[in-house]
């Protein structure tokens, strides 16, 4: 990522979508990060969870793509959890904070092993936080 840290379009775009932190659980160790970009009035907005060992900002050329077409976009940087159960826990408790209405999960996420780190979630469906 040295190379990408150096580029104008990496650049601009941590000069102008800031990186946030939202505590949500009781532990004030938990952060999550986001950037958020897009027109605030979209309530369904896109939602990118990074790999395992990635950062939210490895979204970025998606966001200013996306964000360009008109569309908001959310990446995530999640802390640490100890189990699904905790992390989706978390992960509903930070969207109850967003509010946010709709979100739709890609399930084909479970057909396709070998295309994980495309994993996102796509609005659309209700959420009942």
């Amino acid at each position: 990522m040295g190379e990408i840290k150096v580029s104008p379009d990496y650049n601009w775009f941590r000069g102008t979508v800031p990186l946030k932190k939202i505590i949500v659980d009781d532990d004030d160790s938990k952060i999550w990060s986001l950037y958020d970009a897009g027109p605030r009035s979209i309530r369904c907005p896109l939602i990118f969870l990074p790999p395992v060992s990635g950062t939210a900002d490895v979204f970025f050329r998606q966001i200013l793509a996306l964000t360009g077409w008109g569309y908001r976009v959310i990446a995530l940087q999640y802390p640490v959890y100890w189990d699904h159960l905790e992390f989706c826990d978390g992960f509903r408790k930070l969207l109850d904070h967003l509010q946010l209405d709709k979100l739709l999960a890609d399930a084909c996420i479970y057909a396709q092993k070998n295309s994980s780190w495309k994993f996102f979630i796509w609005p659309g469906g209700p959420y009942d936080g």
